[in-house]
């Protein structure tokens, strides 16, 4: 493919752009790069349809000319602009699981609320309509409505499973698995089959099950319903116990093992063998 094209995928929340065209892609000519034009008349849209719009102060003064953090309303989003290109990653911080936030949750566009869902879906349809307006190819992939498409969609676009179409049914592939325990193995230490029904807690706690299809390394598809799946980890997948069916919704600790029960040792410790603990690690101890 050569010229400009852009590319769009909800389940990511995320918006790319190539410059393929002909011309050279050194770091020497960075400030001479067509597609900058491009994004400075995008920058300058979106600030016109209510964003705010700043250059990251997070990342080094050296190449903070290359790096944007913006917002409007609830929905936020990072730009980074590079010699091939520039993108977007959209993100919101009301319903999160990552304890960096939600820029770096999985499943971002399933934990959006409703409202920033629908803001996110008219904001990037008035970006693609600017972009086409400018003639860029919209290389983003068909949507799908239905899970299984989806996953299927999924199969095809990864170079680590051989389905080079869609044109094939998920049930073919149950009972089989992936290569290495490390990727297919559950809470309970138990192999985990395409097409199974696992059980899993989703980001507020509460008690999830659905069908489940190998998708990389240790991270498996789940469909819960005709239309949604999520991306969950094999070691969070089970088959439910008695404890676990009691338990509807449980809060999620995110401590470390080792870090609950040092705290844990500590509190029961004596005054004087705490005193003498925290001497022998170096800290000070006022008397």
């Amino acid at each position: 493919m050569s010229g400009y094209f852009y590319n769009c995928r909800r389940e990511y929340m995320d918006l790319s752009f190539v410059n393929d065209t002909d011309e050279k892609h050194d770091w020497i000519d960075r400030n001479k790069y067509s597609h900058y034009v491009i994004l400075n008349r995008l920058i300058n849209f979106m600030k016109d349809r209510g964003f705010d719009i700043q250059h990251d102060v997070s990342v080094a003064k050296c190449i903070r000319k290359d790096h944007w953090v913006g917002r409007k309303g609830e929905l936020r989003f990072v730009l980074n602009r590079y010699p091939r290109g520039f993108s977007f990653e959209f993100y919101q911080e009301i319903v999160t699981e990552n304890r960096h936030g939600g820029r770096y949750d999985f499943d971002k566009y399933q934990k959006c609320p409703y409202l920033i869902k629908l803001s996110w879906i008219n904001e990037t349809n008035k970006i693609a309509a600017f972009l086409d307006s400018l003639g860029i190819t919209n290389n983003s992939k068909q949507r799908y409505v239905r899970a299984t498409d989806k996953i299927k969609s999924n199969f095809v676009d990864s170079w680590h499973h051989p389905q080079k179409d869609v044109n094939f049914d998920l049930q073919e592939l149950h009972g089989t698995t992936c290569e290495g325990t490390y990727n297919n193995t559950d809470r309970d230490k138990k192999t985990i089959y395409n097409g199974q029904i696992k059980y899993y807690r989703g980001y507020n706690g509460r008690l999830m099950r659905g069908t489940v299809y190998h998708n990389i390394n240790n991270m498996w598809w789940v469909i819960i319903n005709k239309f949604e799946y999520h991306n969950i980890a094999d070691f969070e997948l089970f088959d439910p116990t008695e404890e676990d069916l009691n338990i509807r919704r449980k809060v999620k600790d995110r401590k470390p093992k080792s870090y609950i029960d040092k705290i844990d040792s500590l509190s029961k410790m004596s005054n004087k063998d705490l005193m003498r603990e925290l001497k022998n690690r170096g800290l000070k101890v006022a008397v």
